[in-house]
């Protein structure tokens, strides 16, 4: 026997070791991106909702605009919590008219793996926070 013929074939089982693991590895790292989307849109949501309480009037507007605004934009996004936490430092409207004054909101969302990956059925949830600030209008009226 030649060389050629202790080779033959080798080329085919290479092919058949490699394929998988190369689409196994294209799946993960459009797991990770995929994620990582995610991530950044609950982050958008979020800074949204921040601006939202800023466009208040009042404590409790505030806090009830942080949850309505964070789940519409999240939804138009195509995303849903499983479990949410909403935490609104308002204080800042207890301030007076020309001073400046920081709104602070703090969101905390559970999502499933499988919205955040483009692979369906794939087990388990993430928590995803995030904090922002959002400015008052300095010579806005406040109660």
């Amino acid at each position: 026997m030649t060389r050629k013929d202790l080779e033959r074939g080798a080329s085919s089982v290479e092919a058949a070791i490699l394929a998988p693991t190369l689409i196994l590895l294209l799946a993960l790292v459009a797991a990770v991106g995929s994620a990582a989307l995610g991530e950044q849109s609950v982050t958008t949501a979020a800074h949204s909702a921040s601006r939202a309480a800023s466009l208040a009037t009042s404590q409790d507007d505030a806090a009830a605009r942080v949850s309505t605004a964070f789940t519409t934009e999240l939804s138009q996004q195509g995303k849903k919590c499983t479990s949410l936490s909403v935490d609104v430092d308002a204080g800042a409207f207890t301030t007076r008219p020309g001073e400046v004054a920081v709104v602070h909101a703090t969101i905390t969302c559970t999502m499933p793996y499988a919205q955040l990956a483009p692979i369906p059925g794939l087990p388990g949830t993430k928590t995803i926070t995030v904090s922002t600030t959002s400015p008052l209008d300095t010579y806005r009226e406040r109660s």
